[in-house]
């Protein structure tokens, strides 16, 4: 990958509002296999290593609180190489585009780890796992911002929320996979499967789950590489706003006048502490304090995620209706209504329906959040707007999993609703204060 100072990242330059009038609906769904890569690996990933893997070498009083800081540790790499390379794709120049070279390295070597990840349990080698762990999650981090940044490289504003809703939807089908089918071969127990994967019977379901998992990645890759071409980016123009770096970002939109950029950036870092914990801590909260197996507390997420699917394009278009703020606000208040009143229900059904209603609230709030960070930050600001995203998403993704397994222990699990409840509370206040944002909107830098 090489950068050219001599070229910027100005998605003006080259109309993506007029020569993208109507959206390639094949480049936006083929884009979408990118981000659906990373929602079932990721899905896979927070199901099964909390719930199973560590506790097979992690034990005692402090079980929770060092299983919560191994599910932060990963997540370090990410939070601080998605935000740069996100700003840095902005001026990366290759025959192949600026995005596509690090979608074409990371899915595979995510992919290859992905599956060692589950061999390095079976062989029974903590280091050997975490170690998988850590490379899996470097090379998650090289590829997941740029091509969340491809999606508005080649769509105009005026249909983003849509089109995010459309890759949310092939994200939301990746969680689906890993909660009902992924689940489903977690559970094989066969001699010919482990023989093949040359691990014991017990381990065959969980390795094939890896490896099932790692195959999809690479097959989605070959078919966005095939369809998806980067529209060609030209020249300077000294007439218009050049890219910047992550931390020049961050900084134009702490002292920015309008201070709708970083009360958006706050309001994400409080939704995403929310529903992390939720994701990774209620497979083992199912099983531990409402008496489900690992697979069937797992399999109860479908409901989040097969209504997320459902509801993602429908969630573009409420923005369109209602403006992208109002469904935002609107998606809190259903997910926190959700959160209270599974607090107070047990019966597996009634949980897996209440879930499906939090589904929508995720929608709403999921598929409108970036694109309104896109707009602050401007058509040639689209990776160093990602890494914002990102930087505030992953800092959750950190502190999150870690301080729920300390309240954890210190408490019990059981209190996972209510600390969900008071981030999602924090958040709807934070986005009560966005002024800027919407489709015609302008940017709140220069």
């Amino acid at each position: 990958m090489t950068s050219d100072e001599g070229h910027v990242d100005n998605g003006d330059s080259y109309d993506v509002g007029t020569a993208q009038s109507r959206m390639n609906w094949l480049y936006v769904f083929a884009i979408g296999l990118g981000f659906f890569t990373t929602g079932v690996s990721w899905s896979v990933y927070n199901s099964y290593l909390p719930a199973d893997f560590l506790p097979t070498f992690i034990k005692g009083d402090l079980q929770n609180t060092i299983i919560g800081a191994i599910m932060v540790l990963d997540n370090v790499f990410a939070l601080f190489m998605q935000p740069y390379i996100g700003a840095h794709s902005d001026k990366t120049r290759t025959r192949w585009g600026r995005r596509m070279p690090y979608i074409m390295v990371g899915i595979p070597i995510a992919a290859t780890f992905f599956t060692l990840i589950a061999y390095g349990w079976a062989v029974g080698s903590f280091w050997l796992m975490f170690t998988m762990i850590t490379i899996f999650n470097i090379a998650m981090a090289l590829y997941r911002a740029p091509v969340v940044a491809l999606m508005p490289d080649l769509v105009p504003t005026e249909h983003r929320s849509k089109a995010n809703g459309i890759i949310n939807l092939m994200g939301g089908i990746g969680a689906i996979f890993a909660f009902a089918v992924a689940s489903q071969i977690y559970k094989v127990r066969s001699p010919a499967v482990a023989a093949f994967l040359g691990v014991t019977v017990d381990q065959s379901g969980p390795v094939l789950t890896f490896l099932t998992t790692s195959v999809i990645m690479v097959l989605s890759l070959i078919v966005l590489f095939v369809t998806v071409k980067e529209p060609e980016v030209p020249p300077q123009d000294p007439t218009r706003p050049k890219e910047m770096g992550i931390l020049e970002a961050i900084r134009q939109v702490s002292f920015a006048e309008d201070k709708s950029a970083i009360a958006m950036l706050f309001a994400i870092l409080m939704w995403f502490f929310g529903y992390n914990a939720i994701e990774t801590w209620f497979t083992k909260y199912g099983n531990e304090v409402l008496g489900f197996s690992t697979p069937d507390a797992s399999f109860l997420l479908n409901g989040i995620a097969l209504s997320f699917v459902l509801f993602a394009v429908p969630a573009g278009a409420v923005a369109e209706r209602i403006g992208r703020k109002n469904a935002i606000l609107s998606g809190l208040v259903i997910m926190i209504g959700s959160l209270v009143a599974l607090w107070v229900v047990t019966d597996y059904w009634t949980i897996l329906g209440i879930l499906a209603v939090a589904g929508v609230g995720w929608a709403l709030i999921n598929v409108n959040s970036i694109v309104m960070v896109w707009q602050m930050l401007g058509q040639e600001r689209l990776g160093a707007g990602t890494g914002l995203y990102y930087l505030a998403s992953m800092s959750a993704a950190i502190c999150g999993p870690f301080l729920a397994g300390v309240i954890f222990d210190l408490t019990s699990i059981a209190t996972l609703y209510p600390v969900s409840i008071g981030f999602l509370v924090a958040a709807f206040v934070f986005m009560i204060s966005v002024r800027t944002g919407e489709v015609h909107d302008t940017a709140v830098i220069d």
